[in-house]
């Protein structure tokens, strides 16, 4: 990016996002040593010649936030002629720091959870709905009470940034609150990052071995196919060509009860019969 452009600047202002545009914004020009002229600590000159140099560069930032945003916001800041009015008319309009945003940040933030988020992805959105309504309620706090307040804002959110975890982080969850002292959230975030790709890679492993593991009991049925002397694929034994004949079986029949009585008394009544003499011939 050079001196005086904005191609890779990461955000676009739509009306509803001025606590970021504020933030990035402030950052980059400071960096171009020209914050001056927003905050008015670098007002216009009075000499002709320092003026116009003044106003080239009032002129160059202003270019810089009608860049930055919307097409159908960007004539709203037509009337404001120097980078102080235009940028209090921003602040004046769209940063919502009062009830109404407190009260749905803070709505939000309790129904945000994880679901099917990352980690990282989880912790971004959760950062940024913290900090937008931290900027709301730190603005009322008196510089004396501000650090213990900060203090209780910082256990709150660890605390709720832990128990919104699903169910799969329920051990490393749990192993977090029961240290002493428990970690800070830039601590546990580290932490929960590695556990989850520890799982990421427990869960791609245990795929892999189910995919590539035989099975036997497929083997085991086509095995049944096979001939017993030719063990080529598709040989069924039942149509074997070359199988000898199976011998014809036997069959016998045992008769119990009432039958094997009459076969006994049928038996006992048999009257023998003798021989016959027999006869010489003379």
């Amino acid at each position: 990016m050079s001196s005086d452009k904005l191609e890779s600047f990461p955000i676009r202002f739509t009306g509803k996002n001025y606590c970021a545009l504020e933030f990035q914004f402030k950052l980059f020009v400071k960096g171009k040593e020209l914050w001056g002229h927003i905050d008015g600590s670098n007002p216009a000159l009075r000499d002709a010649k320092a003026l116009s140099k003044w106003e080239i560069k009032d002129a160059r930032v202003m270019t810089w936030i009608l860049s930055l945003v919307e097409p159908h916001l960007v004539l709203n800041p037509r009337p404001y002629k120097t980078v102080v009015a235009m940028w209090n008319y921003l602040h004046t309009v769209y940063n919502q720091d009062n009830s109404t945003r407190r009260f749905q940040l803070e709505y939000e933030m309790v129904n945000f959870t994880r679901e099917s988020l990352s980690i990282e992805e989880y912790f971004s959105g959760f950062q940024t709905l913290w900090i937008d309504y931290s900027d709301i309620v730190y603005a009322n706090v008196p510089v004396a009470a501000l650090s213990a307040v900060q203090a209780v804002h910082a256990t709150n959110k660890r605390d709720q940034f832990l128990m919104k975890l699903r169910p799969d982080f329920e051990i490393a969850q749990s192993n977090l609150m029961n240290r002493h002292p428990v970690p800070s959230l830039d601590a546990c975030s580290s932490e929960l990052l590695r556990e989850e790709q520890r799982i990421v890679t427990q869960a791609t492993m245990e795929h892999r071995a189910n995919v590539s593991a035989p099975v036997f009991v497929a083997y085991a049925a086509q095995g049944q196919n096979k001939g017993r002397d030719m063990r080529k694929q598709g040989h069924i034994i039942s149509v074997c060509p070359i199988r000898p004949e199976r011998k014809q079986g036997i069959a016998y029949h045992a008769s119990t009860g009432a039958s094997s009585s009459a076969a006994l008394l049928a038996a006992s009544s048999i009257v023998p019969i003798p021989a016959l003499p027999e006869h010489t011939h003379s």
